[in-house]
């Protein structure tokens, strides 16, 4: 009887052990001698041309390929063209699926073999970058500037501004560095705007891809080219850094507060934003802060009005609570708060207190030139008596020295 127990244990033993070999030898691993081997070539905004060579025991069946843009939450899968012995072709056509420009595109097979067996292949990847032009690298961490048209001292030139923006930041908000960030340097908005319109997005002087880390601006030659690098270079940078910061929740920052950060960072602030707030609150149509936290008006008036009171705004909550309070709320955004709560919580003053006491102290009537100028027509009048003594004095002093002369004379 022992004996006969010990025969059935060893027996079902067996049996186990052959089951388990079964199994695993029934997964996809008896595909484990199929090796893939892809490249890609692509014309930017026309198409992309993904091919791929299959070594197996066994004929390619179908497949497919699956391919993610970085920034994405899509991929797309499509059926594949395959020719024996396992050559796959796919032509992805950009005009009617565009791709963001410079970003990272990855791409995979599932390749089914002549026995029904799905094999998935390892993950390929390129970089989809604007292929048109030849671009010039300088690095100087962690900052990779790319341009095609300038000598050397031009690119230094920027990227001495971008070294010196990043310095701004930190003094401003004390937010970590990137790895790395990508600059593209374009000579004229126009060929700026063919890379973006390519690409399905438009943008007009400057942007900032803060999750693909890519800044793409237009910098073209001429007398104001230093001044449109110090202003459009550290803006861009301020939008990096934020994401950098705290990732997926830079979506929750109101729109007055980021571009309010972005325009504080500039070098050389724009002139023209005292311009339009002195103008708008003389005719008293300022914007409401708390109607900017969604997005700033598109007509180019209401926009640059926006931008205005955006940035004076966040200076002001800069000169109040320093970096530090700066800092704050932007941790409560990244919190999760919302726009005017968030303000609540890192200053206990509602977002509608703050904008009276901001508007009281920098633009009171006593700030504005106009109120304690002499009206026109007192100037004018002041004018004509200066014009008048001054008349007087000469002729005095005229007829004094024919008076003297004569006497001589005489």
């Amino acid at each position: 009887m022992r004996l006969f127990h010990h025969s059935f244990l060893r027996v079902c033993s067996v049996l186990v052990l052959f089951s388990l070999l079964n199994i695993v030898y029934a997964q996809p691993a008896s595909a484990e001698g199929v090796a893939v081997e892809a490249s890609v070539q692509y014309t930017f905004g026309g198409q992309i041309d993904f091919t791929a060579h299959v070594q197996a025991d066994l004929p390619v069946k179908k497949a497919l390929i699956l391919f993610n843009p970085q920034g994405e939450a899509e991929t797309l899968v499509k059926p594949v063209f395959v020719t024996p012995p396992g050559d796959i072709k796919y032509q992805h056509d950009l005009t009617t699926r565009p791709i963001t420009a410079f970003s990272r595109i990855e791409y995979w097979f599932k390749i089914t073999l002549e026995d029904d067996v799905e094999y998935t292949s390892e993950r390929f990847s390129f970089y989809y970058e604007d292929n048109r032009y030849q671009w010039q690298v300088l690095e100087d961490r962690p900052v990779r500037l790319h341009w095609y048209e300038g000598d050397q001292a031009f690119a230094q030139g920027v990227m001495d501004v971008a070294q010196e923006g990043l310095e701004q930041i930190r003094a401003l908000v004390p937010l970590p560095l990137p790895d790395w960030t990508n600059i593209y340097v374009y000579a004229s908005s126009a060929e700026m705007q063919s890379t973006l319109r390519l690409s399905g997005m438009v943008w007009i002087a400057g942007h900032a891809d803060p999750e693909l880390g890519v800044i793409v601006v237009a910098l073209p030659n001429g007398p104001e080219l230093r001044l449109i690098t110090s202003q459009r270079i550290p803006h861009e940078l301020m939008h990096i850094l934020l994401y950098q910061a705290i990732g997926k929740a830079y979506t929750n920052l109101p729109t007055w507060f980021s571009e309010g950060l972005a325009s504080m960072a500039e070098l050389d602030p724009n002139p023209d934003y005292d311009i339009s707030l002195a103008q708008a609150v003389e005719e008293q149509n300022l914007i409401a802060i708390r109607d900017l936290c969604q997005q700033f008006p598109v007509d180019a008036a209401g926009n640059a009005l926006a931008y205005a009171e955006a940035a004076r705004f966040t200076y002001f909550l800069y000169r109040k609570f320093g970096s530090s309070g700066l800092e704050t709320l932007v941790a409560h955004y990244a919190n999760g708060l919302g726009c005017e709560q968030a303000v609540q919580t890192a200053y206990n003053l509602s977002l509608t207190e703050l904008e009276t006491e901001w508007l009281k102290t920098s633009y009171t009537p006593e700030q504005q030139t106009p109120d304690h100028d002499l009206p026109p027509v007192w100037s004018w009048f002041a004018v004509l008596m200066l014009i008048l003594c001054v008349s007087v004095i000469v002729g005095l002093v005229y007829l004094r020295k024919n008076r003297s002369v004569s006497e001589a004379g005489g």
